[in-house]
Parts: C-alpha cells; structure tokens; sequence
C-alpha cells in the first residue's frame, strides 16, 4: 500500500499509466481532499481522466482514508509551518502515521517527507519502479517519461536521470 497525492493520480491518468500504482504497490489509499482535488473537480471540469479514478475506485484498489483525529491535527500542523496545499499535508500526515510510503511531487513535500521519515518517490518514480518490476520495456518508459513531460514538467536533469538509472538495470 502507498499514499498518493493528487497530482500523481492525475498525471498518471492523463498518461494513460493509472494502473502501474496497483501493479506495483497493489493498492493506493488517498485522503478526502485528495479525493475531492483529483476526482471530484476533475468531474466538474469534465476531465476525460477522471473516469480512470472513478473505476480504481469502484475496483476498491483506490480507496479514501478517514483520518484518525491524530492525522488531522498533523495535517493542520504542516499546513500552518509550511506552504503545502492542504492534499500534500494530508497525504504526509497519512503516509507518517501510518508508516507507509507516499507518491508526491511537490519539492518541499519531497523534502518534508524525506525529514519525517516517509518513503517517497515521485510520479516519474513510479514509472521507473514499473520499468525495473518489468511492467514496462525501456521503450515502453521512454514513451511514458514523453509522454509525462508533456503534461507535468520534468527537468531535463530527471529525464537523463530515469534513463540513466533504467539503463543500468538491465
């Protein structure tokens, strides 16, 4: 199990590449404004996406956390100490308390996970993890890594990087 922020959900959906989360890490929990920040408005703007988190919901391998009273006053805590948006203090608050790794793509979020102990990887790391688990053909990332950048920047730092990495596992 892993915590997912928004923008992974979205950008994987839009990319065509949702289900890499489950064959990878077989289910993803998200919080109510996660929920409401990727499904919901994704809805209302009629987002051609959404439909793939609507389904991951309905298979139950997406599913919404109801915080602990513990987790919501975390959250609040880093929302007041920092300049996260209230889903990537959510997700962080979820993913420490219950110590499991988080997706999330955000810099300072990366960097408040990484000071609280939290595994983490970014939405580009997941399709890396996909390549290296053999989800995915090198060709197969390459085109997925394109095709998220189209989307969502990526240094070109990340791009040589995940290439980088991807070539010397195989």
């Amino acid at each position: 199990m892993i915590v997912a922020d928004a923008t992974a959900l979205i950008v994987l959906s839009k990319i065509g590449h949702l289900l890499l989360l489950r064959r990878i890490h077989s289910s993803v929990l998200v919080g109510p404004i996660v929920k409401m920040e990727a499904v919901d408005r994704g809805f209302e703007r009629g987002a051609a996406e959404v439909g793939f988190l609507e389904q991951a919901m309905k298979d139950e391998w997406l599913t919404v956390a109801r915080l602990t009273p513990g987790e919501r006053a975390s959250a609040r805590r880093l929302i007041q100490t920092s300049r996260l948006d209230d889903g990537e203090a959510e997700a962080l608050a979820i993913a420490k308390s219950r110590k499991i790794g988080i997706v999330i793509d955000d810099k300072e979020a990366r960097t408040l996970a990484a000071a609280l102990g939290i595994d983490h990887m970014g939405t580009a790391g997941v399709l890396l993890a996909a390549y290296a688990k053999g989800f995915l053909d090198l060709h197969e990332l390459e085109d997925a890594v394109s095709a998220l950048s189209r989307v969502f920047w990526l240094s070109p730092a990340v791009v040589m990087e995940i290439m980088r990495r991807a070539r010397g596992m195989k």
